[in-house]
């Protein structure tokens, strides 16, 4: 197919999916918004209605307060005087505080006095249950702890629900001791739930659990949800859905089952919106597929067809001479000019780029090999040197004439041995030379296990840059310890020439993921470089500080701390510059080397100085060196 056929069937195919798309969001994003709008103001309405309810108890609570917290009830409950009843417990005492029940309870749960009053008519109202729970040990609201305590809630009595709330019984000081309990009371009948609803501009129900004219749907809503604490929102037709929320009893048991009615007038309006949307996007696609057609057909795929008829004649040619002139100063006139002159240069670019490459790889790798060998040379060399010493100071020599000396009196050895004073003095000498043989043996071995230990470093070193092509990043399981020690004894000799004192602080560590290639000849670089910091500072003490720690659940920093001549802020900022050296002798390479090392495993490398003379750290920090199966130690 064409580009041209392509381009029309794209906006074709485009016109026919934005319409879709538009569909589809209204059905799937829009309307879905709108009834989650629906939903969350019918949770605001809900969420109202409760906060209502809560300030009613809150009311009731502080009317409960006034009255406890006052010397004539304090007296009252102890003395249970009648004049207090006379004055105070009268039928005015309801009506004035929207009261249903009052009641005084000692510090035995007894009632003192109580009474449950109808608001409109003050007559008694007989509610022997809610006395019953009262005084029962398992009510929550009848006794209290301590002076301010307080408590509010529901109770579901043979009469309805009733809001209560209870306060201590003491001074008007707001000082005890707690002589008991007064509880006040209001139904929750349907004018309190008129008044919430009226407040709170909202259509209001509200059932006790278990009432027998609950509407079928409201006992539906209960039977699947019968401890539920969230608002539980139902669609009953296309213009209303309830909103329903269970409260609790004082003993946080389900007691009243509240609805809010919510009319649909969002989703109806959105439903207009999204058919005038729709209309509006089918003919906007409409004439925008034209407009596109005749723009794209003229501006776009005529010169693109030019374009790639040239470039395929280029390719099959080789012929990058060739021009293709468009005089446009659209983009695509910049791309067409842009390809021509990249033609150009194409070939001289290559060869240069590739050149640099090429020299610019093989010179970091030839660096980086030859000072890190060349150190290690270095090891080994020291480590030959002492060797040799040992051998020129060596016991072999005396050796060699006690042997003459015994050839020589073995026709009379024995005569020799008892009559001779040298004989004696001969089996002693053995005796010594044998022992300083075996002293020079261990010496002499251990030389050469450090001298093998450097020619497996160089060996390592020249086998992690035998391709510089890429990175590798090749990771095993280390015990860093063991790396630190194999590091320190690597720079053995060069440590005890200088007479270094060295310190090892490292965390309880389980074995690490490293590049461990890569981390010991950055290590035995720094130790190296803190050597040569200290060798010649004379006046205080050579200590050099190998420690680490974590830096997170995955990763660790290793510190390489000497007291040298440290370095200035300037000096800083250029120490791991490519070819940047404070030394005499030096070349650049070493801390350059590291810093490439480093960040090579995804690490970062970094040293700090207080000042001259003043010593410096290096800090290595390595992520991702935990093994999943193991847990951080430290």
């Amino acid at each position: 197919m064409s580009l041209r056929n392509r381009v029309a069937a794209l906006l074709v195919a485009l016109s026919i999916a934005l319409v879709a798309i538009m569909c589809a969001a209204q059905e799937l994003v829009v309307m879905p918004t709108f009834e989650e709008l629906e939903r969350s103001g019918a949770e605001r309405n809900v969420s109202r209605c409760l906060e209502a309810l809560d300030r009613d108890l809150h009311s009731l609570s502080n009317t409960t307060n006034d009255w406890a917290s006052w010397d004539d009830t304090y007296r009252y409950v102890q003395d249970g005087n009648l004049e207090y009843e006379a004055s105070n417990l009268v039928d005015e005492t309801f009506s004035n505080a929207h009261l249903n029940l009052l009641c005084f309870l000692d510090l035995d749960r007894r009632v003192r006095w109580g009474e449950v009053r109808d608001q409109e008519t003050l007559e008694e109202i007989s509610v022997p249950d809610l006395f019953a729970a009262l005084k029962d040990v398992s009510c929550p609201i009848s006794t209290h702890d301590s002076v301010d305590d307080a408590a509010t809630g529901i109770l579901v009595t043979n009469q309805g629900p009733m809001l209560l709330a209870s306060r201590p019984i003491i001074t008007t000081k707001h000082t005890g001791p707690i002589r008991g309990t007064l509880i006040m009371g209001r139904f929750l009948n349907d004018r309190e739930i008129k008044s919430i609803a009226d407040r709170t501009q909202v259509k209001l129900e509200a059932w006790t659990i278990g009432q027998s004219d609950m509407p079928a749907g409201a006992r539906r809503v209960l039977d699947n949800n019968p401890v539920a604490q969230a608002t539980h929102i139902e669609i009953v037709d296309q213009g209303l859905l309830h909103a329903y929320r269970l409260v609790n009893d004082v003993y946080g048991k389900p007691a009243i089952l509240m609805r809010v009615e919510v009319p649909r007038e969002v989703t109806a309006q959105g439903r207009v919106a999204a058919k005038v949307a729709t209309a509006v996007s089918v003919v906007g696609g409409a004439v925008t597929l034209a407009v596109m057609w005749v723009l794209l057909q003229r501006g776009v795929v005529d010169p693109l067809r030019r374009m790639v008829d040239h470039v395929v004649l280029v390719g099959q040619t080789g012929d990058l001479k060739m021009r293709l002139g468009l005089t446009r100063t659209d983009e695509i006139g910049m791309l067409a000019n842009e390809f021509d002159r990249m033609a150009e240069h194409l070939s001289s670019y290559r060869k240069k780029v590739l050149d640099s490459a090429h020299r610019a790889g093989m010179e970091e790798v030839a660096s980086e090999v030859l000072h890190n060998v060349g150190n290690a040379v270095n090891s080994a060399s020291c480590s030959i040197e002492m060797l040799r010493e040992r051998l020129g100071e060596s016991k072999a020599a005396g050796l060699d004439r006690a042997t003459a000396m015994l050839r020589e009196q073995a026709p009379r050895a024995g005569e020799f041995f008892t009559g001779d004073p040298r004989g004696p003095k001969l089996i002693k000498y053995l005796i010594d030379v044998n022992e300083a043989l075996k002293r020079e043996q261990i010496e002499q071995q251990a030389d050469v296990t450090r001298l093998f230990e450097t020619i497996r470093h160089i060996r390592d070193v020249i086998s992690a840059q035998q391709s510089y092509t890429g990175e590798s990043d090749f990771r095993q399981e280390v015990a860093l310890a063991s790396l630190v020690d194999e590091v320190l004894l690597l720079n053995q000799e060069q440590l005890q020439s200088a007479r270094i004192e060295v310190q090892v602080d490292l965390p309880p560590l389980p074995d690490l993921r490293l590049n461990k290639s890569k981390t010991t000849q950055v290590l035995v670089n720094l130790v190296r470089n803190a050597i040569q910091a200290m060798q010649n500072e004379y006046g205080r003490p050579r200590v050099l500080t190998i420690s680490a720690q974590w830096i997170d659940e995955a990763g660790i920093e290793i510190e390489v701390t000497d007291t040298g001549h440290g370095f200035d802020e300037q000096t800083g900022k250029k120490l791991f510059a490519h070819g940047f050296t404070t030394k005499t002798n030096g070349n650049g390479f070493g801390l350059h080397y590291c810093a490439n090392a480093v960040q090579g495993v995804g690490g970062h490398i970094s040293a700090e100085s207080a000042g001259p003379g003043l010593g410096a750290t290096f800090r290595v920090r390595l992520v991702d060196v935990v093994l999943l199966n193991q847990t951080i130690l430290a």
